[in-house]
């Protein structure tokens, strides 16, 4: 004890300038939530206060001047005003600390408890300043403890009390390194501040204070770098998780190129990395399709991975059954064999008898479809819902049937789509998406997905989706000519994509014409893809470029079509380079769409419905 009295000032500078050198690294760090720094800041900026006032009230005590006496009582008084201040600031953090273990709860009111106990102990300090109930100065300007000194350490330790009360069935579940600096913060300072009372001149309470802030920073860094760790462990795992799901999504357009019978288009936003909705589509036979729309219950890798389960097993079963209600009760006994994690899945699930139009399907609690009937209007479909497949295990689902005409369509969605809400907690609803429907009902199914999405970003600017939102739209058709035959391709505007649209192309094309008329474009095919991804785009989010190659075997022509979201642009508004001045003597640029111009037959441009659309032709 006498070495500690003998360098406590030391110590406190010591200990004070390595909380001014944490602040620093703290106000740059930016792997804490906002909330948990500031928090800290503030906690950490007290003590750092606390032990520097401490220090100077020790060495201006005993001094005479006019000016020391002034300091021993400003630097007192700053002393015990940022010990209620570090117990503020550590109220703040382990408010933190609760908030972050029960998200759904509300705040206990013991917190503000604490801090009524805080503001009284500042009243109290300040109103002792002129009665001197707390300690006192006498005319050699030496402390002295009053009568009621043991009030102002009643009033932090009774607050720190009540923050154990609150935070000690948390400890249980914190991790060891940041339970041990919790628990160390409450039992020395007490131990030090009985040891305190009963030794004057000591004051080992705020060099306590000052080792455990330290040591519970150290442990909050290194807790933060663990979760830093698992974090990036899980991201890894989710993208895991996006692929296998990616890859179990069909997302290549027209599905069939060959089945001139129907179009088909479908779309999957997931709310998070990964989502529970799927839709899935299969040829039964040449003149049956299976069309698929669910969204199972929760969210992330759990809702994903049985995403895959359910559709493998639909898929499975409904290839050699042409029966969804059958399909479906088989699906249902034996998923719910297995549903230890009580997942429910809602599920549409038809099958479409293509020379027919008749469309057989079952609903397991799902949303009804939309249907476009006799070139009329767009209108829900409504019809008995079975439950929820994983609800109970040998429920029998009921068949409906509709029959569909030529022209007329079929639109499936989740409640993603009409529980989006905006600003004011409005949902998109059905109505407005029947609205949006009918004003474009005569679109192609593609774009008719892409104006609902549109709809649904305009009516919720500026809100999270908390949702999956996933649609499916097929339309009947009249038989096409054989002869034209639409292969297309929607990717990401990026450079490392052009290979892998090659490898697509090439594999669908090889044989409807031989490969060596297809190398022939790929020059151009280059350039344009090129010059669209490094200069088409500024500031766009979901930038994309669909590729749609359309082959007349009769006339022995290619079209290849470009749509992209980019920025409104005509290449064709670009004047020629003059071709006999060297590299060094032409201006730069013109030269890839001069090379398109010469090697095409036709190059035509146009801007419509927000998109670039540039089409290329040429005789092979």
């Amino acid at each position: 004890m006498d070495f500690i009295r003998s360098h406590q000032v030391d110590i406190m500078l010591a200990l004070s300038s390595i909380c001014f050198i944490i602040l620093v690294f703290l106000a740059m760090t930016n792997f804490l939530s906002k909330a948990k720094k500031k928090a800290l800041l503030f906690f950490v900026f007290s003590t750092a206060l606390l032990l520097l006032t401490g220090r100077y009230s020790f060495i201006f005590q005993g001094q005479t001047t006019s000016s020391a006496i002034v300091l021993a009582k400003i630097f007192k008084y700053l002393m015990f005003f940022n010990i209620l201040n570090v117990v503020y600031g550590f109220g703040e953090y382990i408010k933190y600390i609760y908030v972050e273990n029960h998200p759904n709860l509300k705040v206990p009111k013991l917190f503000n408890v604490i801090k009524v106990i805080i503001i009284i102990g500042h009243i109290f300090l300040f109103v002792s300043q002129f009665t001197n109930f707390y300690y006192s100065y006498d005319m050699y300007n030496v402390y002295h403890r009053e009568k009621w000194y043991f009030l102002c350490y009643a009033f932090p330790l009774s607050a720190t009390i009540l923050q154990y009360v609150i935070i000690a069935p948390e400890l249980k579940k914190a991790k060891k390194h940041i339970s041990i600096p919790l628990v160390l913060y409450f039992i020395l300072p007490i131990i030090a501040s009985i040891i305190q009372l009963f030794i004057p001149g000591l004051s080992i309470v705020i060099i306590i204070i000052g080792g455990v802030v330290i040591i519970l920073y150290s442990f909050t860094i290194y807790d933060a770098n663990v979760m830093l760790k698992e974090k990036e462990k899980n991201e890894a795992d989710l993208r895991l998780a996006k692929e296998i799901q990616q890859n179990e999504i069909p997302n290549i357009f027209p599905a069939f190129p060959n089945k001139n019978e129907f179009d088909l288009y479908a779309s999957m936003n997931p709310a998070k990395q990964i989502g529970g909705d799927f839709y899935d589509y299969f040829l039964i036979d040449d003149d049956h399709l299976g069309l698929v729309i669910a969204d199972v219950s929760g969210k992330g890798v759990s809702a994903a991975l049985n995403m895959v389960k359910v559709k493998i097993l639909l898929k499975g079963t409904g290839i050699h059954l042409n029966d969804p209600a059958k399909v479906l009760t088989s699906v249902n006994k034996e998923f719910t064999d297995n549903n230890k994690l009580d997942i429910f899945v809602t599920i549409w699930y038809g099958i479409l008898e293509l020379s027919t139009g008749k469309l057989t399907f079952t609903n397991a609690g799902h949303e009804d479809a939309i249907i476009y009937k006799e070139k009329k209007v767009f209108d829900t479909h409504k019809t008995k819902h079975g439950i929820p497949v994983g609800s109970l295990k040998n429920y029998e689902y009921q068949n409906n049937e509709i029959k569909l005409s030529k022209g007329d369509k079929i639109f499936l969605y989740t409640d993603g789509v009409t529980d989006a809400i905006n600003s004011d907690n409005k949902k998109y609803g059905i109505d407005n998406l029947l609205k949006l429907l009918n004003d474009n009902k005569d679109k192609s199914v593609n774009d008719l997905i892409n104006l609902v999405k549109e709809g649904i970003n305009m009516h919720s600017k500026g809100c999270e989706q908390f949702d999956d939102i996933t649609m499916l739209c097929v339309e009947l058709n009249d038989k096409k000519d054989k002869n034209i035959i639409k292969i297309s391709k929607k990717i990401n505007a990026d450079l490392n994509e052009i290979p892998n649209v090659y490898d697509y192309f090439t594999k669908q094309i090889k044989d409807i014409i031989s490969i060596e008329n297809v190398k022939k474009y790929y020059i151009v095919f280059d350039e344009v893809l090129s010059n669209i991804i490094k200069y088409g785009f500024v500031d766009t989010n979901n930038k994309y470029i669909n590729i749609i190659f359309t082959i007349d075997s009769k006339n022995k022509n290619i079209k290849i079509t470009f749509e992209d979201n980019g920025i409104p642009f005509n290449p064709l508004d670009i004047k020629n380079p003059n071709t006999k001045l060297s590299a060094e003597e032409r201006k730069e640029g013109g030269l890839g769409i001069y090379i398109v111009k010469k090697m095409m037959d036709k190059v035509s441009y146009k801007y419509k419905d927000g998109k670039n659309i540039l089409i290329i032709e040429k005789k092979y």
